[in-house]
């Protein structure tokens, strides 16, 4: 079933609808098998170094962790964006913070609770989750459809995303990752690439009042170095943010290496879990550093 830009169609429990939400990008969304009352709702964010991947991309990232959470209760919402280098920076944040305003602004059509909207994602896509969780209006990222409503997210979960594009180091795999963010950027003179980077960093706007954070990274990670998410939960710990932060073991950049501990049922498991207890018990969790 596909729906047209605009109002979002009234779902029924276990119904499944592509939509268009903004600028013609597309979100897959899944309600839960039951509903009593309007349910949290938690928002995928597909990784790719922001040039590639769509919604359907991330392997248990989406394929294990969205069936898990409709199975709890949750409306899921899987989300493309506008891709690089075709599309320049910020076309992407503008378009995931659009997707969460989307949500709000059908929140009765598709049973959403709207004070209950946590986020996902993973490299790339942890990138954007952290920056939706940190950066405000004030970022001026809030331009489109729906700006009588908030982009706001009340839990994110960041998995292995670059936190601050000024330290994720110029060599090997990270130097592409750090060159695949800069081509998003287009000319730019070598004077501004600094201030530009730090504009895009999600620990550039940590402040108190940030919604808890689950990350995760894992400690062979060679795409993203994990300092990414250590410098990330040290600033929020600074800053009186609730946050757990984990380093799996030997699991890789998309955390599916054989042997990787936590498993992916593992962590699949810790996810769900975290958005169930900030989001249907409105809990933080304990920092656990």
């Amino acid at each position: 079933m596909a729906a047209a830009a605009g109002t979002a169609p009234s779902l029924s429990a276990g119904a499944k609808v592509t939509v268009t939400y903004c600028n013609h990008q597309s979100a897959k969304i899944t309600e839960p098998a039951t509903l009593n009352g309007p349910a949290p709702a938690a928002v995928y964010v597909h990784g790719g170094s922001w040039v590639s991947g769509n919604y359907d991309t991330g392997g248990f990232l989406i394929n294990q962790i969205g069936p898990d959470l409709a199975s709890k209760g949750f409306v899921v919402a899987s989300i493309n964006y506008r891709l690089g280098p075709h599309y320049r920076w910020p076309d992407q944040i503008e378009d995931v913070k659009c997707a969460v305003r989307y949500l709000r602004a059908n929140a009765h059509h598709l049973n959403i609770d709207p004070a209950a909207i946590g986020t996902w994602g993973q490299s790339a896509g942890g990138h954007l989750v952290a920056l939706l969780g940190t950066a405000g209006p004030s970022a001026g990222w809030d331009v489109g459809s729906y700006t009588n409503q908030s982009s706001k997210v009340d839990a994110v979960v960041d998995m292995a995303g670059p936190s601050d594009l000024l330290t994720m180091g110029d060599q090997g795999a990270s130097g592409l990752v750090q060159s695949s963010f800069i081509s998003l950027l287009g000319p730019i003179a070598p004077a501004n690439l600094g201030a530009a980077l730090k504009a895009a960093s999600p620990v550039t706007y940590i402040k108190p009042g940030d919604p808890p954070f689950l990350i995760l990274h894992s400690d062979n990670d060679r795409i993203v170095y994990p300092q990414q998410s250590q410098e990330l939960a040290w600033d929020l710990g600074a800053n009186h943010v609730s946050h757990q932060f984990f380093m799996v073991s030997g699991a890789g950049h998309e955390f599916d290496q054989p042997g990787g501990s936590p498993t992916t049922a593992q962590i699949t498991v810790m996810v769900v879990d975290f958005f169930i207890q900030t989001l249907v018990f409105h809990r933080d969790p304990p920092d656990n550093g």
